[in-house]
């Protein structure tokens, strides 16, 4: 069940619109630094129930509910939508129980695009509070979490979350042209390509919104999409990032609107004039 709730398998949650910037600022005295052993807590334990006791140095409350504690301050610019960077986090309960982390999945960071759903509201709110070097919990209140539906069996319904969460770098994009941006994880591997045939790309995706979280998501219903070069059933953006796509790949693609659903957006899912991310898994490419 955890694995369900990991950031490449996101679930429809509840969206509420957040209020304007209005907060209250506390500032606390603190020179207690994180320490090695702190940190070899936060990486290794748990339970977090008793972590941020003595280590918070500054506490912002928004009025839409959110509390943002900061352990470690850092510099430069406020995150904005559609900035990648790499986190590391871990999910807790009030009780302090972990229950998700990229612990879980044996990698030292995740790649996290800003504004476009890819958890809860709540995180989109609050990295956009955020900058490259902070390390903070983030008090997320069940409307701005998984609200009154829960995670049966994880999260009670109407239960707040617990967000510990350091932002270690911005990814800069390896191709940013013409309203195309891209992301690459894993490299994948070139596939032969056969004279006179086209080529058939079979790959998971979740794709998102500012305003939607997924339009679609393969990964939950296990049933991959196919494309073949040429074909007009995806997004022009898309199509030009499949011409050099290969097998394993794993890619984050921003696109524009105009390279994406244009003026005219997607039924009630992609807004007119809306951009479109897409968190791609290639399965296979074959000769057809």
């Amino acid at each position: 069940m955890a694995k369900f709730y990991s950031l490449f398998l996101m679930i429809i949650f509840l969206i509420c619109a957040c209020k304007g910037p209005k907060k209250e600022t506390k500032t606390i005295k603190n020179n207690k630094k994180v320490t090695s052993t702190d940190s070899a807590k936060f990486a290794n334990n748990t339970d977090l129930s008793d972590f941020d006791k003595g280590k918070t140095k500054n506490q912002i409350k928004y009025d839409n509910g959110l509390i943002i504690n900061w352990f470690n301050i850092g510099s430069g610019e406020k995150l904005k939508n559609g900035e990648v960077v790499a986190i590391e986090y871990r999910l807790a309960l009030p009780d302090g129980k972990i229950i998700d982390g990229n612990n879980r999945a044996k990698l030292p960071f995740i790649p996290f695009i800003v504004g476009y759903n890819m958890q809860t509201i709540g995180w989109d709110l609050a990295l956009n509070q955020l900058r490259v070097g902070d390390f903070v919990k983030v008090e997320i209140p069940s409307y701005l979490a998984m609200g009154k539906n829960g995670l049966p069996g994880i999260v009670p319904p109407n239960y707040p979350n617990w967000l510990y969460l350091k932002v270690i770098a911005r990814i800069s994009p390896e191709y940013d042209l013409d309203g195309i941006k891209t992301w690459t994880f894993n490299k994948g591997v070139e596939t032969e390509k056969v004279p006179g045939r086209l080529n058939e790309i079979e790959y998971n995706a979740i794709v998102s919104t500012i305003s939607t979280p997924n339009v679609i998501n393969t990964f939950k219903s296990n049933i991959a999409l196919k494309y073949v070069q040429g074909q007009k059933n995806i997004v022009p953006g898309l199509a030009k990032v499949f011409k050099n796509i290969k097998k394993g790949q794993k890619i984050y693609v921003l696109l524009d609107a105009k390279n994406a659903y244009g003026s005219k957006g997607f039924v009630n899912l992609v807004k007119p004039n809306e951009g479109v991310f897409y968190n791609i898994s290639v399965r296979d490419i074959r000769a057809i």
